[in-house]
């Protein structure tokens, strides 16, 4: 791993003059995505067509929306998810995140400096598991930063260290990461190199347990977690990524067995997509989850199956505000290597308050309890 200087706290980073917030900045840094962000001045269309992914397995095939949701389209659905969330929220007690819970830090390596920000859990850390949870294109300084540390009660009912890697505006205007550049989607390179730096040292500072390292994140920050699952399989034990996108764009397992290299093992996944997403939409999230179905095969043969073990409907009465369809993926020795949430009635933002506001709590304690069921496993097995 490449060589860091001891991490500081810092109280605030520069920054460029304050401009309008922009809910969706991965749309304002579009080319980075190509075919892959909606423009919310072309009225005309609402969507272009669904269809149905599987007729032979029904119970396994939510409603597929292919489509750039566009400005009619996208108030539509915005408007039907906000009456979801208006019921569901009444009397809701779910705790904050702490503004005052968390320390400031700065990480640097030869491949640059990025923040991040660090909360531990009360008591004794030593042995604990860490979560390394990337956010989307935000600026969390400008944009609240109590709002981008949602995991904070998680942390302590869990007992798990908690760490935000931030980027920088000069990395990225939109403050978005950047998986989709070769430079940043390899292992000790680029930006993988600094966050896979933050995860070891935080490692080495707290003695944390090596074999229950997460990773997850949403937006930009859930396609950066499918690098760092893809470059870095022997350090992070499960991954996270949500309204995500697949290893370098393609569908093809063999990308991240590819990258994995010798250090090869199927890597358990708790996918979450909008159906309605805008930004990052549904069918590159189905392709997200088959490209690591197939790379959990290749690198343990028979470990995951093509389709799901189970699905369930949840929605209010099991504490999540949007109706929302789970595929379970039952590995033949008995554990769950992956999970599907598809969020009905949401799009890229809605998705993003739900991990993000206190009515998500349960989406997030049950993200939490997937990957924490699962410990670092040898190359070429899955958790069997």
């Amino acid at each position: 791993m490449t060589p860091a200087t001891p991490p500081t706290t810092s109280s605030r980073r520069s920054r460029p003059p304050s401009r309008t917030p922009n809910t969706d900045r991965c749309c304002e840094n579009s080319s980075a995505i190509p075919r892959m962000c909606s423009t919310p001045s072309n009225t005309r269309a609402i969507l272009l067509h669904s269809e149905v992914i599987s007729q032979r397995h029904p119970a396994s095939a939510p409603i597929v929306r292919r489509c750039f949701v566009r400005a009619t389209g996208h108030r539509i659905v915005l408007g039907l998810a906000a009456t979801v969330f208006a019921s569901a929220m009444v009397g809701s007690t779910a705790p904050r995140a702490n503004a005052d819970a968390y320390v400031e830090r700065v990480y640097t390596n030869p491949a640059g400096t990025r923040h991040y920000y660090l909360h531990l859990p009360p008591g004794d850390v030593a042995h604990k598991p860490l979560m390394i949870f990337l956010p989307g294109c935000i600026d969390p300084v400008e944009e609240n930063r109590p709002a981008v540390l949602p995991l904070i009660p998680q942390s302590d009912r869990m007992g798990f260290v908690l760490a935000y890697p931030l980027q920088d505006q000069a990395a990225n205007p939109g403050w978005c990461w950047n998986p989709w550049n070769p430079d940043d989607n390899q292992r000790d390179r680029g930006e993988p190199s600094i966050i896979a730096g933050i995860t070891t040292s935080l490692i080495d500072e707290f003695k944390l347990d090596k074999a229950r390292v997460y990773i997850g994140g949403y937006s930009a920050g859930g396609a950066m977690t499918t690098v760092m699952a893809a470059a870095y399989p022997d350090l992070y034990a499960a991954m996270a990524p949500m309204a995500a996108t697949p290893y370098r764009l393609t569908g093809d397992g063999e990308a991240i067995v590819s990258e994995m290299g010798p250090r090869a093992r199927a890597v358990p996944g708790f996918f979450m997509q909008n159906l309605f997403d805008e930004a990052s939409i549904y069918p590159v999230g189905r392709v997200n989850l088959s490209q690591w179905l197939q790379a959990d095969n290749l690198a343990d043969p028979g470990s995951v199956p093509p389709q799901p073990t189970s699905t369930q409907l949840i929605g209010p009465p099991q504490g999540i505000p949007i109706p929302t369809v789970v595929e379970h993926y039952q590995s033949p020795a008995g554990c769950e290597m992956a999970q599907f949430w598809t969020l009905t009635l949401s799009e890229h933002q809605i998705g993003a308050l739900l991990v993000q506001q206190p009515w998500g709590d349960q989406m997030r304690d049950d993200m939490m309890n997937f990957l924490l069921s699962h410990s670092m496993t040898q190359p070429h097995r899955s958790c069997g």
